[in-house]
């Protein structure tokens, strides 16, 4: 059941203020402001770091990781064999055409654990990224391939995901700001709230947290 939320009850206040733009007297020219400003930044690109130019370069912009999976107890007791009508659709969808050979940047075999996978493909990432690059890392795979396996795991096994973000919190301790008057404006901004905002916006977080606790407790009895 869908909880009913009440607008004034949980209204949330806004503490940007709005600003006035001046209106234009007329036509702005921009001639004496143009710049030519290709050089400059031609100069900031060739004071980059090489190091990460050549690891980029050794490595290829993209990398594709394969991991394979153990048996399951099932598929064991099987021998290991696909369905025949699998195999019937392979035969369909393949007929006339040239069988692919792929290549991976790794393969991690059966055997392979959960940290041995996360140091051998996404620690290096998750560090260039503390470095200020970007990067972007997905799992694909066909349906019970292991991909939620590999990137949540299990409570006693973590996948891929928790790790990372432990290994993103424990790089940023010592420098978190320990105050709770900074409210996140839009993407990229944020404003400093007052005591008194402090207090609205704790109301307002312990009124959802409680709102959110009694519909899961309606839900689960």
């Amino acid at each position: 059941m869908d909880p009913i939320w009440d607008e004034d009850k949980f209204f949330r206040p806004s503490y940007v203020t709005s600003a006035e733009l001046p209106q234009r007297t007329g036509p702005v020219s921009v001639e004496d402001i143009k710049a030519d400003l290709s050089d400059e930044f031609s100069l900031v690109s060739s004071s980059s770091d090489t190091s990460q130019e050549r690891n980029l370069e050794s490595k290829g912009h993209i990398e594709v990781c394969l991991r394979v999976r153990p048996f399951t107890l099932l598929e064991k007791e099987n021998e290991s064999q696909p369905p025949k009508n699998s195999l019937n659709r392979l035969s369909e969808k393949t007929a006339g055409q040239q069988i692919q050979k792929f290549t991976f940047s790794q393969v991690f075999g059966p055997e392979t654990t959960q940290e041995e996978f996360f140091e051998g493909t996404m620690k290096q990432p998750v560090q260039d990224f503390l470095e200020g690059y970007d990067r972007l890392i997905f799992t694909y795979g066909v349906t019970n391939a292991g991909k939620t396996y590999t990137f949540l795991g299990t409570e006693d096994d973590i996948g891929v995901l928790p790790r990372t973000m432990d290994m993103l919190f424990k790089s940023i301790q010592g420098r978190l700001y320990p105050g709770m008057d900074l409210k996140p404006h839009r993407c990229r901004d944020y404003v400093k709230l007052t005591k008194d905002q402090v207090r609205e916006e704790t109301a307002i977080k312990n009124s959802l947290l409680r709102l959110t606790k009694e519909v899961e407790e309606r839900f689960f009895l």
